[in-house]
């Protein structure tokens, strides 16, 4: 008989063996929820059960399966599905799937490893569930090209982790909450790269908060029902490459602060209210490419400082 420190290699092989089992269990049976939780979510889509549709490989085996067939429980092999190792899944890519429904049914609790949601040209409708503040490992997140209505939810304010977010061409309304400006790490570094919720039915005003976001690179807010004055603090956003506002109903002047955005190529404040005259900071923006000021109430004269832009292809 051994001391009692000691392990024969039978014993070792048995603790070897009962910890690959569990190792083995617990992902697949995790990954079996998730399943069944998509499935939850795909029995409330239209037309999705037809052979025919981007989904119909999106079904659990036989209870009686055995073998190979079994692991199929797992979403993995699954169409749009990407998983890691352990066959939980992390990104939903159906673009363009002919995917036609609500959020409403989606397992936002149950997906507690997803990253990247990109349903892109589809005919989702209804509202943005405000469960979407569960997905806390969210990096990307596209709708755009979907008939969604209602408001964004506060509660999107949550996915701190948030790099892209993409809305555009929806039916969205009411007024961009001040908690996207939220998108941030503790230590003050926006990682929002792109905000794209253009021609929407967004109102209100554009909130100082986005002025946060110190590493946005692109905004598109245009198509909007947007009014109020274009906020100073986007001075603040010194990355910007892209700022494109027209075609709303903004007021007030342009702000100055604007010429703190020395690597901004377009600028386009066309189709607004904007009045008073053409600042002279403007002139500091020489990577532009592209200013659209017309359709607005402008005055003065043209600044001379203009003359320094030499990037300039559309004025």
């Amino acid at each position: 008989m051994g001391s009692p420190g000691s392990e024969t290699p039978v014993n070792l092989l048995a603790s070897f063996a009962l910890s690959t089992a569990l190792f083995v269990i617990i992902p697949a049976y995790a990954s079996s929820l998730e399943a069944q939780a998509l499935l939850k979510w795909k029995s409330s889509l239209l037309n999705q059960n037809l052979s025919t549709s981007s989904l119909f490989s999106w079904t659990l085996p036989p209870q009686n399966a055995t073998g190979s067939n079994a692991t199929v429980s797992s979403p993995y092999s699954w169409y749009g599905i990407s998983c890691n190792p352990a066959r939980s899944v992390i990104g939903i890519n159906l673009t363009n799937s002919n995917i036609r429904g609500t959020l409403n049914e989606f397992p936002f609790s149950s997906l507690p490893y997803l990253t990247y949601i990109d349903m892109y040209i589809n005919e989702l409708f209804g509202g943005i569930p405000p469960q979407v503040s569960l997905l806390t490992n969210l990096t990307y997140l596209d709708l755009s090209f979907n008939q969604l209505s209602g408001k964004i939810p506060r509660e999107i304010s949550n996915l701190m982790k948030l790099e892209v977010l993409h809305l555009l061409s929806n039916k969205l309304s009411g007024s961009i909450p001040d908690e996207i400006g939220q998108f941030r790490l503790l230590n003050e570094l926006a990682l929002l790269a792109r905000l794209y919720i253009y021609n929407n039915s967004f109102s209100g005003p554009i909130p100082l908060e986005i002025g946060n976001l110190t590493n946005l690179e692109e905004i598109y807010m245009d198509t909007n029902f947007l009014m109020g004055p274009i906020p100073p603090t986007f001075g603040k956003l010194t990355k910007l490459t892209q700022l494109h506002v027209y075609d709303n109903e903004l007021s007030g002047s342009i702000p100055p602060e604007l010429g703190n955005l020395k690597l901004l190529r377009q600028l386009a404040l066309h189709y607004n209210n904007l009045t008073s005259s053409i600042p002279s900071t403007s002139g500091n923006l020489t990577e532009l490419t592209l200013l659209y000021l017309y359709g607005n109430m402008l005055s003065g004269n043209i600044p001379d400082d203009l003359g320094n832009l030499r990037a300039m292809i559309n004025l």
